[in-house]
């Protein structure tokens, strides 16, 4: 009769062990591709703030640049327009959109006020 105990015992523990094994592997994992995903989004950020640095440094270099500005690196590239803002002279529009080889993708729309020394930057 104790064979039998322990059989059962022996029978329904280890299910439950392999999906306690299972659910650890799968909660890791997930941990793994959520980590992954913010370190390639907060790249793309930094890379997309780098870009607008760019983008205002010609602006500073040329203030009356208005236009279209593409930059791209390995992994990255960066689509900016710049016009000016209609009724307002001294203001221009920036409208960004980086995006990666990762499917990732972020779109950026600042004013800018190069009036001011140093020139004032909003988001719109």
């Amino acid at each position: 009769m104790r064979g039998y105990i322990a059989l059962t015992t022996v029978i329904i523990l280890i299910p439950l062990l392999l999906l306690t094994g299972i659910d650890s592997l799968y909660n890791n994992i997930s941990f793994l591709v959520v980590g992954k995903m913010n370190y390639d989004y907060q790249s793309l950020e930094t890379n997309s703030q780098s870009c607008l640095e760019e983008i205002i440094y010609r602006i500073k270099r040329a203030r009356t640049f208005t236009g279209v500005i593409k930059l791209e690196e390995d992994e990255w590239e960066c689509n900016t327009t710049v016009t000016d803002k209609e009724g307002e002279d001294g203001v221009k529009i920036i409208d960004m959109l980086a995006t990666d080889n990762n499917g990732i993708t972020i779109h950026h729309r600042k004013e800018l006020n190069i009036n001011t020394d140093p020139f004032e930057l909003r988001n719109i």
